[in-house]
């Protein structure tokens, strides 16, 4: 086949036929499909788009959740040459308005007849007019859609009759249509779900993709033999998902749908080899972890947490003797021979203590499943902390950076060179500069934007060349809008966000990632937003976990009407709050790193009764300016010397 991509599907069929691919769970039972019928059911649903004429280059509307159908009609569209145009079946109707007008979409897919309904409202009469046919994956009464669009919608059982006749009539279809597909037509608009302003459509074609496939597919390790096992959370639309899924296609990965709510019990099912997840899933496990530990015998306690800080010095020395460091500045030789000399020592002195742990911590492995050999973790900053315990304890957690506007892989790290705190080193055939101000480019240690070249960097915004211009230049250097910097042996490491950054009125500049970070490793706080532009001091949004809030309040003698308002969200008894700043404050300080101007004087606890469309993206990262324009007032009276509502 022309497209390397397409041709994954079959070409692991034609090797493994009969190797499950996919697994999901119904009310009823449990089912799957293996690779020969995976393929199968690719070369029926594109014959099946193809009568009902869909076409090359029509953009399609494909707002449908994780499942079988979603990449069984990924690659369908993606033979005929259509533009796939997807997000989850949760998007808000008016979002998706917006994404299917934008997009000049003339194909709907939707996952249920409630779903198509749930869009009248939102979808202008023009909208209608201009979509061709409307499919819907789910079973359903046609009788309940209305008259005006009962003609053109078509439930995907029918449809998939409908392409198994079709198919028969011409069985080397996808074939023949493989001819005329180009590696640089778009193949995918995705629009951003981003965590400021209206989303813009990032074109993609097969050529970006098929750079993460070849580039990162080595990186996951994934043993084509062994058929191995992943279990999925994460939406198939998102970038990070998408390009995961068709490396592990290409190497005969099986994939079981979970959701968030059966996520841990399917890792203690399925058993994984290899996972990728988001940096608020591990937190959730280390906040489950602390508290685990939390309950146990103070010697046992203690014991297990000096196994975990042994194993982290002899981790870090062994990665330091192989060249997996990070250093900010250049060293001098003896500088270099006295550190050498120092993780040596370390290796050989805490190296029983790190053969002690692989057995003491099996039973923590086992609640992943116990065999998991590899955790990716991307889409979000991986505070170091998390870094370090879980490589500690004996899980895998290897860090990885990207964008929708590069498919989305740039950098990571890899198994044999998982140096903690860092972002790892660029993708192959990838070029990766950090510039400064004044464009020049930054010294080891300096701090500037991260700009990126590569066969994986998209065309363009659809319809947006003014922010096609913004961010990409003539010659294909994008600029991420990420701050980095570079170690002394070449790592990178991702600092934060440009337009983030905090200048307060002293002309102090602040990245606000690393000080939330640091704020989550509380047990109290799930989330954290640090505010004060052209102030005087930074503050911080800090999302309390009511469950701990809870156990607080009883140590401390209190009701939870003492503790939390009924229909306010903010949480103001003056003893829990003086205990929060504290815990903030031993966290924010000199000792863990923190300059004097980047301590927290001033907290706005509130309920964290945060959700995905609203404070959080798909992949659970905070939306910025949405959690200051919902607590903006309380921020505001503080800042302008109102002291009603908060502490001063």
């Amino acid at each position: 086949m022309k497209s390397p991509l397409l041709a994954v599907p079959f070409e692991t069929a034609a090797r493994y036929p009969e190797r499950v691919s996919h697994k999901w769970k119904t009310r009823e039972k449990t089912a799957s499909k293996t690779y020969g019928e995976f393929a199968h059911t690719i070369r029926i649903l594109t014959a099946g788009f193809k009568a009902a004429g869909i076409i090359k280059d029509d953009h399609v509307g494909f707002f449908v959740n994780n499942r079988f159908e979603w990449i069984s009609t990924d690659f369908a569209l993606m033979a005929l040459g259509a533009v796939s145009v997807p997000r989850g079946s949760d998007t808000a109707p008016k979002e998706i308005e917006f994404i299917f007008h934008h997009s000049d979409s003339r194909h709907l897919i939707v996952e249920n007849v409630q779903q198509l309904l749930s869009l009248i409202d939102s979808f202008t009469d023009s909208d209608w007019e201009r979509c061709a046919t409307i499919y819907v994956v789910d079973s359903g009464d046609k009788a309940l859609v209305p008259e005006r669009l009962a003609k053109k919608t078509r439930f995907y059982d029918e449809l998939l009759v409908e392409g198994e006749a079709a198919l028969q009539l011409e069985p080397e279809l996808l074939e023949k249509l493989d001819e005329h597909i180009k590696l640089d037509d778009t193949m995918t608009i995705v629009y951003t779900s981003g965590t400021t302003g209206n989303p813009k459509g990032v074109m993609l074609s097969h050529a970006n993709f098929i750079q993460n496939l070849v580039a990162n597919t080595p990186r996951l390790g994934i043993d084509i033999e062994k058929a191995e096992t992943t279990v999925l959370m994460l939406p198939s639309w998102h970038v990070y998902e998408r390009a995961f899924e068709y490396c592990g296609i290409s190497t005969g990965l099986t994939f079981v749908y979970s959701s968030a709510g059966r996520f841990a019990a399917d890792l203690l099912a399925e058993k994984p080899e290899v996972l990728i997840s988001v940096p608020r899933v591990w937190e959730s496990v280390h906040q489950k972890l602390i508290k685990a530990f939390s309950e146990m015998p103070s010697g046992k306690r203690n014991l297990v947490l000096a196994f975990i800080k042994g194993n982290q010095i002899w981790l870090t020395s062994s990665l330091y003797l192989r060249g997996c460091y990070i250093a900010l500045h250049e060293r001098s030789a003896p500088e270099k021979i006295l550190a050498a000399v120092g993780h040596s020592l370390r290796f050989v002195v805490y190296f029983p203590i790190h053969k002690l742990a692989g057995i003491l911590f099996k039973s923590l492995r086992e609640k992943v499943g116990g065999r998991l050999r590899l955790a990716t973790c991307g889409a979000g900053s991986l505070p170091k902390y998390l870094d370090e315990l879980f490589n500690a304890v004996g899980i895998t957690l290897v860090n990885a950076y990207g964008m929708t506007e590069c498919a989305p892989g740039i950098l990571s790290r890899q198994v044999n060179r998982n140096t903690f705190g860092s972002t790892g080193l660029p993708f192959d055939n990838t070029e990766v500069e950090i510039r400064l101000e004044d464009g020049s480019i930054a010294g080891t240690g300096e701090k500037g934007i991260l700009f990126v070249r590569g066969p994986q960097v998209m065309s363009g915004y659809y319809k947006n060349q003014k922010a096609t211009t913004a961010v990409l230049a003539p010659d294909g250097w994008l600029n991420t809008g990420d701050l980095a910097v570079r170690s002394e042996n070449g790592e990178y490491i991702i600092v934060g966000r440009a337009k983030d950054t905090i200048v307060l009125m002293g002309g102090e500049n602040i990245e606000p990632e690393p000080i939330e970070d640091k704020l989550k490793e509380s047990a109290y706080i799930d989330h954290a937003v640090v505010v004060g532009q052209d102030q005087k001091q930074i503050s911080a949004i800090v999302a309390i976990n009511e469950e701990e809030l809870m156990k607080l309040a009883a140590e401390l003698k209190l009701s939870r009407n003492e503790v939390i308002t009924e229909g306010s969200a903010s949480i103001e008894n003056d003893i829990v709050y003086n205990v929060l700043l504290k815990e903030v404050g031993s966290l924010i300080s000199k000792e863990h790193g923190f300059k004097p101007f980047e301590r927290i004087t001033k907290i706005f606890p509130v309920l964290n009764d945060f959700s995905v469309g609203k404070e959080l993206t798909q992949t659970l990262k905070v939306k910025r300016k949405f959690v200051e324009e919902r607590f903006n007032q309380l921020v505001d009276k503080y800042f302008k010397g109102d002291t009603k509502g908060g502490k001063k």
